[in-house]
């Protein structure tokens, strides 16, 4: 008797947990449809210009993504642009505002989100592959938006939230939880100013937070795809 119990009480768990990936699964299929993933695999580079906005001053900013897994972002900040470069393998930078124009390679969690920021197609695409974990942490609201909680357990350890709408299935926020110096930080991002590029859609806007205060916003006027990138430019 006590063996079936057991045995009942194992069916359920696994039921539980194949019902809660598969409705995770789901509900990213219809997100990668509604944003057009198919044609932004297709997609070879990206460049995008505008403006960070950060405690009421503005900084024009240009990034190129190019595949595979190449960035570069250059912010112009007071007469002075400061390089973000990920090669695809290593992380470097170049700020004259610490004091030398010589490029620095970048290591740690900074690095580790550089690397991600460069992965074109975001890291819920071919999460297995990727080695991490997904699955449905339940619905809540953003700002009077129902959204299903999609929660990415990384490869790595750390964990990133996906906020999805419920009726658009577009992801209009989300939260990463990293460890920087042996401590939780905890990062937002609200998406927003969705728009189509080539047959797939993306945020406009963006706005981060830390502890429920704005750190910078970013602001995008311009994509252009496919351009032409020697891969000189990403090399230090």
């Amino acid at each position: 008797m006590k063996k079936r119990v057991f045995l009942s009480f194992l069916m359920v768990l696994t039921a539980i947990a194949f019902t809660t990936a598969q409705d995770a699964q789901e509900i990213l299929d219809n997100h990668f449809e509604t944003i057009g993933q198919e044609n932004l695999l297709k997609v070879k580079s990206i460049q995008a210009t505008g403006k960070a906005s950060q405690m009421g001053m503005e900084f024009p900013f240009k990034m190129i993504n190019k595949r595979p897994d190449k960035l570069k972002l250059a912010i112009e900040v007071q007469g002075t642009e400061i390089i973000q470069v990920v090669d695809g393998e290593t992380v470097w930078a170049v700020n004259p505002m610490s004091g030398s124009a010589d490029p620095i390679d970048v290591t740690g969690p900074e690095a580790d989100g550089l690397k991600e920021n460069a992965d074109m197609d975001g890291q819920l695409w071919n999460w297995k592959e990727k080695g991490h974990q997904l699955e449905l942490d339940g619905t809540e609201e953003v700002e009077g938006t129902e959204c299903h909680v999609l929660k990415l357990t990384k490869k790595n350890g750390n964990i990133d939230y996906y906020y999805v709408d419920a009726d658009s299935y577009l992801i209009i926020k989300a939260k990463s939880k990293i460890i920087m110096e042996g401590s939780e930080v905890e990062m937002e991002s609200l998406l927003g100013n969705f728009q189509e590029v080539e047959g797939f859609i993306m945020p406009f806007t963006t706005e981060q937070l830390s502890g429920g205060q704005t750190i910078i916003t970013i602001m995008i006027d311009t994509v252009k795809v496919n351009e032409e990138f020697d891969d000189a430019m990403f090399s230090k």
